[in-house]
């Protein structure tokens, strides 16, 4: 365990250093490449250097379990790695934070909102967290919002300063008009009112757009009314400042005549209302599909969309979302697959659906549809893509339904996982002699398992696939080489053999097939 270091990562370091260059011949400078990108948790880099890594150890006649071993203890730390102390203080931390959203569960999430306020992705997570636990959170309202978001009687309203295009500056004109004067009690009112050197009008139509000036009025009507009121208002502030007084003043009368809230007047398409919320706030705040069945998700629900890019790659997950766009595609295979673009209360992703899979779910893939979705989490570019296993419509069948189907499938991987194929007993741990001691029952030349792509790959696909492979190979282990037959965009194959043994039988070529898709690849037996 040199790897589990209690002194702190410099130690740890030193350690791994010191390992790659005693097991697998690692100059200092491919060591302290391997230190980098364990320590960056750049997972893409450090898969690449696994090839490296095992092929020196092989050449240092190390067995394959001890390889496997070894480079087990360091995978974990592409995920995420500290030292003994940082893991303890973060126990604490984990404490403390549960305690008081337990036991003071509407302050938390509020703190947690404000924290999160200029990032609207964690904004969204936090809100729907909310959603879930049954605590509302408001509108932004110029009447009642801070800079933050604020406690209130109804639930946590949303702060200012999370509003797209409103700056401090302009927020803290408006709460010291507000303190100054009372609540604000029209359009005109607030315009004349709150410093327009530091209001501007982008300010005030995001504050009308988003919501925030909804007790003047419909939103639509109000952006009509708004050039004519800005322009009122700037000349009675542009008198102020010059020293003019109205006449009623000047006869020593305090009379403020203030035009009423425009209660009446036209108004947006829900819509377009929708549009301009997820635009200035992040999220959909008012309305949404999802809100209907909220309360529910916690029963089912593994994770947020939002949340996917945090997730282990091909990570089960159960996410619950409506679909907004889904396009058909063939397969050469002649088959029916899915792309589907799917939301849910905190972002979207794309979806894939299989040609298996979209044969047994492709009644629930509707337009606005609200579904319950079993996926493996793909992630290419930071963008994770959600690649889909089993869907079903919400509802109390369809949770006992998706919850059946992801017990099946870990129980499936579970098996996977656990049958490993022994390598031949006449082999050694050792370098293998390139021809067998003595006669044996298989073919004296080579044995090849070979892995051909059906058509050219961008570079970061195909690593990603060559990714998955790898994952599959390791459940079924033998002595046959295993090379990759990759289309050139000119024409023709190039042959890539790799480091990697596998036992030859259908079951290796079911199972890759199934991993990355019989229209992704074709695995080619060896002729008996």
């Amino acid at each position: 365990p040199v790897l589990k270091a209690t002194y702190g990562v410099m130690v740890y370091q030193e350690d791994v250093m010191a390992v790659t260059q005693a097991l697998a011949g690692f100059t200092m400078g491919q060591a302290d490449v391997l230190c980098y990108t364990i320590r960056k948790k750049i997972k893409e880099k450090l898969d690449s250097q696994k090839v490296k890594f095992v092929e020196g150890c092989l050449r240092k006649g190390l067995h394959s379990d001890v390889i496997e071993q070894v480079w087990k203890d360091f995978e974990p730390f592409a995920r995420y790695g500290f030292n003994r102390a940082h893991a303890a203080i973060y126990g604490v931390i984990a404490y403390h934070t549960a305690y008081l959203k337990a036991n003071y569960t509407i302050e938390y999430m509020t703190a947690v909102l404000s924290a999160e306020m200029g990032v609207p992705e964690r904004v969204a997570i936090a809100v729907a967290e909310c959603r879930r636990m049954g605590i509302a959170v408001l509108p932004p309202d110029v009447n009642e919002s801070a800079f933050g978001f604020a406690i209130t009687p109804k639930g946590i309203r949303f702060g200012l300063g999370a509003v797209k295009n409103v700056g401090e500056g302009a927020v803290e004109s408006i709460i010291e008009a507000r303190t100054s004067g009372g609540p604000f009690r029209s359009l005109d009112d607030f315009c004349g009112r709150i410093d327009l050197t530091r209001c501007n009008k982008r300010v005030l139509e995001s504050l009308i757009r988003c919501g925030a000036l909804d007790a003047f009025g419909p939103r639509l009507a109000q952006l009509g009314r708004l050039d004519a009121v800005l322009a009122t208002a700037q000349r009675e502030q542009k008198d102020r400042a010059s020293g003019q007084v109205g006449l009623f003043a000047s006869l020593g009368l305090d009379v403020e005549i203030v035009a009423p809230p425009a209660t009446s007047g036209p108004e947006a398409s829900r819509k377009e209302l929708l549009s301009w919320e997820k635009e200035l706030l992040g999220i959909y705040l008012s309305d949404h599909p999802l809100q209907e069945v909220a309360s529910r998700m916690g029963d089912v629900v593994t994770a947020y969309l939002a949340e996917l890019k945090e997730e282990e790659e091909q990570g089960l997950v159960i996410v619950a979302c409506v679909v907004t766009t889904a396009r058909k595609h063939i397969t050469k295979e002649k088959k029916l697959m899915m792309f589907a673009q799917v939301e849910d209360l905190t972002g979207s992703v794309e979806a894939t659906i299989f040609p298996r899979t979209y044969e047994a779910t492709a009644a629930v893939w509707n337009t606005d549809e609200i579904l319950l979705v079993l996926g493996r989490v793909e992630k290419r570019d930071d963008a994770p893509k959600l690649l889909v296993e089993h869907a079903v419509r919400f509802s109390e069948d369809g949770i006992r339904d998706i919850k059946r189907v992801l017990e099946e499938t870990r129980e499936r991987l579970a098996k996977r996982a656990k049958f490993v194929r022994p390598a031949p007993a006449a082999e050694p741990p050792a370098a293998r002699p390139a021809t067998p001691l003595a006669p044996v029952a298989i073919e004296s030349r080579p044995t090849e398992l070979v892995i051909r792509f059906r058509e050219a790959l961008d570079y970061e696909r195909s690593i990603a696939i060559f990714q998955r492979i790898q994952e599959v190979l390791k459940d079924f282990s033998g002595g046959a080489a295993v090379v990759l037959e990759l289309p050139r965009a000119s024409g023709g194959a190039r042959r890539v053999p790799t480091s990697f043994r596998a036992s030859v039988s259908a079951d290796v070529a079911e199972a890759v097939e199934r991993e990355v898709g019989k229209d992704v690849v074709e695995v080619v037996l060896p002729q008996r």
